[in-house]
């Protein structure tokens, strides 16, 4: 089974250590029929070693069964610890590209749902070795008992497991059928929560997300998980079945073709009893080791599709960029496939960026502009053509470094509530510097190292994005249509003043606009039309040719 694979690789002492006690856990309980059996034996005379056996038996259930939960326990925590970082480790060393294809969704899935579900299945394997002990143990004493008592169990075993592995194989089946719908579900669930203004503004929109592309994702899922745990529960039955015809074999068709003495017949069928009571907790413990493995299986396909796409690495020492003064691209091309197999090609280009410099990119929405933005910041790298260093190729092995050299505040950015990682000087009373000219002071204050909220407007929320990336203090700037969302006096301060103090401090700022009127400000304008360049102003030249704008002319 993968998922005991994958124990023995990730905590092969804990797990075999745990196993070695459920086992002796098990392999003691069967020794109690031993002992039941010759107490009843001896009647009132019971000798004194059957008590001291009777109690030995009962603490090394008891202490056994304690240590094999408790291992369990921690190892159950360990693999949810483990699996969630390794693949956060995974997603942040993929390139962005593999990461956004794969989706969100996905990934959530594996972190929040997969995951847990393997570590609510761990604590059975103690119960599931007990039992499995148990039943070897009294198969063994049963061949002590009675020989033929003990073939015929042995056969009625062999057909058991034949009637649940037959059954199992469509129960697994099912339950994977039901977890690739989940990643569906997970998508309707980010729908729902992600646009619950627009779902409110729009009844026909909001009935067709939650009463058909949900309740159908969610049946779908119903209905499989449903058939692969009555599966499960079917082979549990046909398991039980056969083990009761066992039963009634020994009761009744034993007795008329051999020679079995009546104390024997009522040893066996004890044993036997005990051993289906055994079993019964077996077969219980299965469907949840059966979604385990399902869930397992998914982890391992996301961790494949990560390594497929090759990991980054981040070497240290990493080499030193900061001194740079220009970037070059030689005969840069990007391609972004489309979801129905259509293509868009961002150059090639050749480009230089310096420090010092505003450089304004302008275009019609799906131009290129944002994915430039992300050559340019090494997210993307070239997959035809070279960016350089002051003349020094960047390849994978300098990529991370070459990154640090940027703070980007992109159309759809993740806002972080702590200010954990950035340059430590003086970092709240410049945060609180900042928050005053950005007029944040008066709803956000910095509360042992983070905003005290962040549940502000868009535009707030971006100013905050904003005060982020100039604590950072790189030495490229990249805002991706940041202005946006902004008043026209936030607008002016962004572009009129905050733009020249990066520029008076030596700093690259690639700015994504559409507002026009700031064109001017620019020491170049280039302009974007289906990845090409169409227009590339030199430093302090015109402004854009009057007519109408290129961003809204189609």
């Amino acid at each position: 089974m993968g998922l005991f694979r994958y124990l023995l690789r990730s905590s092969r002492g804990v797990f075999l250590l745990a196993i070695a006690t459920s086992v002796l856990s098990g392999a003691a309980g069967a020794a109690f029929i031993v002992v039941v059996n010759q107490s009843l034996a001896h009647a009132r005379n019971a000798p004194t070693s059957l008590v001291w056996a009777y109690a030995a038996l009962c603490l090394i259930t008891i202490v056994t069964r304690f240590v094999s939960q408790t291992m369990l326990f921690r190892l159950a925590q360990g693999v949810i610890s483990r699996l969630r970082r390794r693949l956060i480790d995974a997603i942040l060393a993929a390139p962005l590209r593999s990461v956004e294809e794969i989706g969100t969704p996905r990934l959530y899935s594996a972190l929040s749902d997969d995951v847990v579900v393997i570590a609510d299945a761990l604590p059975g394997l103690p119960a599931l070795c007990s039992s499995a002990a148990f039943v070897l143990v009294a198969l063994v004493y049963l061949t002590v008992v009675s020989p033929v008592a003990a073939i015929a169990a042995l056969a009625a075993t062999v057909l058991g497991v034949a009637v649940y592995r037959l059954f199992a194989v469509h129960g697994l089946r099912s339950l994977g059928a039901a977890r690739e719908e989940q990643d569906q579900l997970f998508e309707h669930f980010r729908a729902a929560t992600g646009g619950i203004k627009e779902l409110k503004l729009n009844r026909r929109r909001r009935a067709a997300l939650a009463g058909q592309e949900l309740d159908v994702t969610a049946a779908s899922y119903r209905r499989h998980s449903v058939t692969g745990l009555s599966v499960f529960e079917a082979a549990a039955g046909g398991g039980q079945a056969v083990f009761f015809l066992l039963i009634g074999v020994m009761l009744f068709v034993l007795p008329e073709h051999f020679a079995i003495a009546k104390t024997t017949l009522m040893a066996s069928v004890l044993v036997v009893l005990f051993a289906v009571s055994s079993l019964q907790g077996i077969l219980v413990l299965l469907p949840p080791l059966g979604r385990a493995t399902v869930a397992l299986r998914k982890i391992e396909e996301r961790f494949a599709f990560l390594a497929a796409a090759g990991q980054e690495t981040w070497p240290d020492p990493a080499p030193d960029f900061s001194d740079w003064s220009w970037i070059q691209f030689h005969g840069v091309s990007h391609l972004y496939p489309g979801p129905a197999g259509e293509e868009f090609v961002l150059g090639p280009l050749d480009l230089q960026f310096r420090r010092g410099e505003i450089l304004v990119v302008v275009g019609a929405n799906g131009s290129g502009k944002t994915t430039l933005a992300k050559v340019a910041c090494g997210l993307y790298p070239p997959q035809a053509g070279a960016v350089s260093v002051d003349g020094a190729q960047i390849t994978g092995a300098n990529r991370d470094a070459y990154r640090q050299l940027f703070s980007a505040v992109f159309s759809d950015f993740f806002l972080f509530d702590s200010l954990l990682g950035l340059p430590a000087d003086d970092l709240a009373a410049k945060a609180q510097y900042y928050l005053q000219r950005l007029q944040l002071d008066h709803k956000v204050s910095i509360t042992g190292g983070r905003f005290s909220t962040t549940a502000l407007s868009q535009g707030q929320r971006k100013r905050l994005a904003l005060l982020t990336s100039f604590l950072e203090d790189r030495s490229f700037y990249v805002f991706d249509e940041w202005a946006a969302d902004q008043d026209p006096v936030f607008k002016e301060f962004f572009y009129r003043e905050l733009l020249a103090e990066l520029k008076a401090r030596n700093k690259a700022v690639l700015v994504i606009t559409h507002d026009d009127r700031y064109f001017r400000l620019a020491d170049r304008l280039i302009r974007l039309d289906y990845g090409q360049i169409r227009q590339e102003e030199p430093r302090n030249g015109p402004t854009v040719a009057a007519g109408p704008r290129a961003d809204t002319a189609r």
